[in-house]
């Protein structure tokens, strides 16, 4: 076995390595973007059944990705339970 063989694995592998995080990174992002949309979605509902909600998230220091998501995560959790009680007092009212 030459040298050349183990550097080139080991450089096959980091690259691989370097390509999977990318990818959960791009994964983490697109679900961030959805999460928003969603709120936002989930909002814009509630406001036309004359319900005021706010879909946004304030962060008082840095945060990372992660913790934006689960932030939002939170907040849809909300929202969803804003939108189902409404509707639950209005099949009732009925």
């Amino acid at each position: 076995m030459n040298f050349k063989t183990p550097a080139l694995i080991a450089a096959l592998t980091l690259s691989a390595t370097a390509s999977f995080a990318a990818s959960d990174e791009n994964n983490l992002l697109d679900n961030y973007l959805d999460a928003q949309a969603h709120a936002k979605a989930l909002s814009a509902q509630l406001e036309t059944m004359g319900v005021e909600s706010n879909p946004t998230v304030e962060f008082n220091s840095p945060a990372t990705l992660s913790q934006k998501l689960d932030a939002y995560q939170d907040k849809i959790d909300s929202l969803q339970a804003q939108f189902d009680a409404h509707n639950t007092s209005v099949t009732q009212a009925n």
